[in-house]
C-alpha cells in the first residue's frame, strides 16, 4: 500500500524558460536527496499553465515512510531548496498545500 503526498501552490516564475532552467538546478539537488530517504518511490514535479502554479508529487512505500519524511525534517530541507529555486508567489497566492492518500 504506496502513499502519495501531492504539494501544491503558486511560485513567481512564470516564464517557461526560466521554468526549465530552475527546475533542472532543483532536480539535480533534491532527486539524489529524495533517492536516499527511506520508502521513497517516485516524484514528479509540474508547472501548472502559465501563472506561475506547480504540482509535486511524490509517494512512498509506507503511510509511515511518508509519515517520517515529512516530520521528521527532510521534507523541510526540501521545501528550503524548492523555494529557493522556485521562489513562493507573495500572500495570498503562494500558500502551499499538502494532501496526503494512501492507496
Amino acid at each position: 500500500m504506496t502513499t502519495t503526498s501531492t504539494l501544491t501552490r503558486t511560485t513567481t516564475i512564470t516564464k517557461p524558460e526560466d521554468w526549465d532552467k530552475r527546475v533542472t538546478g532543483l532536480l539535480a539537488r533534491l532527486e539524489p536527496y529524495l533517492q536516499k530517504q527511506p520508502g521513497f518511490v517516485s516524484h514528479t514535479l509540474t508547472k501548472e499553465g502559465a501563472g506561475g502554479a506547480m504540482t509535486q508529487t511524490t509517494t512512498w512505500a509506507t503511510p509511515d515512510d511518508c509519515t517520517n519524511y515529512i516530520r521528521g525534517g527532510a521534507a523541510a530541507m526540501a521545501a528550503t531548496w524548492i523555494d529557493g529555486f522556485l521562489p513562493t508567489a507573495p500572500y495570498p497566492n503562494g500558500n502551499w498545500v499538502r494532501e496526503t492518500v494512501t492507496a
